[in-house]
C-alpha cells in the first residue's frame, strides 16, 4: 500500500508549484512538439492496426538526431527516464529520446504504477512512477480465452523483463501527453495517437463471471475496442489513499485515478474506439474512487448466489487461510467494521465465516454505490444465461455500444469457451458447475453464506438497480 506523506505537503504552496511545472513544460514542449507534429505528417505510430510499420519506425529512429549528439549509454536495467529533458534537450541520448518519443506517440502502454516517497492531495501528486512498455494486444483480441487476464498480455509481450520497461515520473508523463495531445486535436491531425471514449466498467464479487463479461467485450469489436482485464494500474490508483480512505481523500485517489486512465486510453491504434475495464473484485470497497472520477461513466456489479460463490472459492483448498476470500481478514478495516458490528470478536470466527464476511463487504459496497449512483449502475446476477444479459441489456441500452449480427455471432462463441482457457478447452466445452457446487458445499459453507452473505446477496435482488428490476 502506498505510504502517504501529508505532512511534508504543510507550508507548501501547491499552486505555484504547478504554475511553474506548467511553465516548465511548456518550454520543454517548444522544440519537441514541432519535430513530433512533422513526424505525424509522414505517420506517427510504429503500429497500425497492430502491424509493425517500417516508415513510421524509421521516423521515429531520425527524430533528435544531429552531430553533436551524445553517444547512447549502455543500458543496465531499469532508471528513471527525466521525459521533459530527453524531448527538450537535443544533446540527450537519443535511445532516451525515442523511449520519450513512443511514449508522446501512445505506442507504449502504461502496464504498472509505483509509489516512492509519494504526497496526495486532492488535485496534486508527487513521487508516484509509470512504468511504460510496449503491449501487443493482438492475440487477446484475436482470442479472448487465451488472454483473459492484464497479466497474460503483459506477459505474452514479455513485458515482466525489466529491460523492456521505461520508468517515468507519472505526473510529468500526464502533463507532457496531455500537451501534446491538445496540440495533434488543434493541428486536427487524424493520423495522430488518439484517447479511447470510456464505454463502461465492470465491478464484481468474483468467480462470478466477469471475465466472461470483459472477454465478450473484446468481442463485440476486437478492432475497436481496448479492453483492460483486472490490470495493475487503476487498482493501485483506488488504493492509493487506504481501503477506508484514512491516508488520503476520495478525491486525491479518484484524481490519480483519471490520470491512470487517461494514459492507458491513448491509442496509436486507428481502427481503435471504445475503451473498458472489468477491476480486481476488492475495488468494489473502493468503487467510489471510480465514481468520483467518471460520474456518468455506466458500470455493472456481478454478484453470484452465496453458497456457489463460496464453494467456488474454497473448494478443493488443503488449507482454508489460503483462499483469497479469506486472506484479507488481518488487513481489512472493512472486514474488521463487519465483525465488530455483529457483535464478533476476530477470533470467535472460522475461515468459512471469514469468506462469507469478505465476500458480504463486497456486496454491501456495491449496493451502497448503486444507490447513490442512481441508474448509472446495474446489478446483475450470475445464470448460465449471462451472456445474455450482456447482449440484450448491458452492451446495448447501459453501455450504449452498437451490436450487430456479426458482433452478437463473437461473443455468443466466446461465451461457448470457459472464460480463463488459455489453450485449455475447445470452443464450446464451457459447462455451468453452479449444481455441482450447491451440491459439494459443506455444512459450515452453508451455515457462514446463510448468516453473513445472503442478508446483502438477498438486498441486491430487491434493489431497483438490479437487472431483474429494472423496466
Amino acid at each position: 500500500m502506498a505510504k502517504i506523506s501529508k505532512s511534508s505537503m504543510k507550508g507548501n504552496d501547491g499552486k505555484a508549484r504547478r504554475k511553474q511545472l506548467q511553465q516548465r513544460i511548456l518550454s520543454a514542449l517548444v522544440l519537441s512538439t514541432v519535430f513530433l507534429l512533422t513526424m505525424y505528417q509522414l505517420g506517427t505510430s510504429p503500429h497500425i492496426g497492430g502491424i509493425r510499420n517500417n516508415k513510421r519506425m524509421n521516423a521515429l529512429r531520425r527524430l533528435g538526431q544531429s552531430r553533436n549528439v551524445r553517444p547512447a549509454k549502455p543500458r543496465s536495467g531499469r532508471g528513471i527516464l527525466n521525459m521533459r529533458d530527453a524531448l527538450s534537450d537535443p544533446m540527450y541520448d537519443p535511445h532516451k529520446k525515442r523511449q520519450a518519443q513512443k511514449i508522446l506517440s501512445a505506442s507504449l502502454n502504461l502496464i504498472s504504477i509505483e509509489f516512492e516517497d509519494d504526497v496526495m492531495e486532492d488535485d496534486y501528486y508527487e513521487g508516484v512512477f509509470a512504468i511504460f512498455c510496449d503491449l501487443d494486444f493482438l492475440e487477446q483480441k484475436s482470442n479472448p480465452p487465451e488472454q483473459p487476464m492484464f497479466r497474460d498480455v503483459v506477459g505474452h509481450s514479455n513485458c515482466n523483463d525489466e529491460f523492456r520497461q521505461i520508468k517515468v515520473d507519472l505526473s510529468e508523463a500526464v502533463e507532457l501527453v496531455r500537451e501534446f495531445d491538445m496540440d495533434v486535436a488543434t493541428q486536427n491531425l487524424s493520423n495522430g495517437p488518439k484517447v479511447l471514449e470510456l464505454k463502461g466498467a465492470v465491478f464484481h464479487e468474483s468467480r462470478c463471471g466477469s471475465t466472461l463479461a470483459a472477454n465478450s467485450m473484446v468481442a463485440l469489436n476486437p478492432e475497436m475496442n481496448r479492453v483492460y482485464s483486472e490490470s495493475a494500474p487503476p487498482i493501485a490508483a483506488i488504493k492509493a489513499c487506504g481501503e477506508d480512505f484514512s491516508e488520503c481523500t476520495v478525491n486525491a485517489s479518484a484524481n490519480l485515478l483519471k490520470d491512470v486512465v487517461y494514459l492507458m486510453g491513448r491509442s496509436d491504434d486507428p481502427k481503435e474506439e471504445y475503451l473498458f475495464f472489468k477491476f480486481q473484485s476488492l475495488t468494489t470497497r473502493m468503487m467510489q474512487s471510480f465514481r468520483t472520477a467518471f460520474p456518468t461513466t455506466p458500470w455493472m456489479f456481478l454478484y453470484r448466489e452465496p453458497v456457489q460463490v463460496m464453494m467456488s472459492h474454497l473448494d478443493g483448498m488443503r488449507h482454508l487461510s489460503g483462499a483469497i476470500c479469506v486472506r484479507s481478514k488481518s488487513t481489512s478495516a472493512q472486514i474488521h467494521d463487519f465483525v465488530e458490528r455483529e457483535g464478533y470478536g476476530m477470533n470467535d470466527l472460522e475461515d468459512e465465516e471469514f469468506c462469507a464476511i469478505h465476500l458480504a463487504t463486497l456486496c454491501e459496497s456495491a449496493l451502497k454505490n448503486l444507490q447513490e449512483a442512481n441508474g448509472v449502475g446495474i446489478a446483475v446476477r450470475y445464470s448460465p444465461d449471462l451472456v445474455h444479459d450482456f447482449l440484450d441489456t448491458i452492451f446495448p441500452k447501459h453501455f450504449k455500444v452498437d451490436l450487430d449480427h456479426a458482433a452478437r455471432e463473437r461473443v455468443l462463441k466466446v461465451s461457448g469457451t470457459y472464460s480463463k482457457n488459455r489453450g485449455g478447452q475447445e470452443e464450446g466445452a464451457f459447462k455451468s458447475d453452479s449444481e455441482s457446487k450447491e451440491e459439494k458445499a459443506s455444512d459450515e459453507i452453508r451455515r457462514a453464506s446463510t448468516k453473513f452473505l445472503e442478508p446483502s446477496f438477498s438486498a441486491l435482488g430487491k434493489s431497483q438497480f438490479n437487472i431483474i428490476n429494472m423496466p
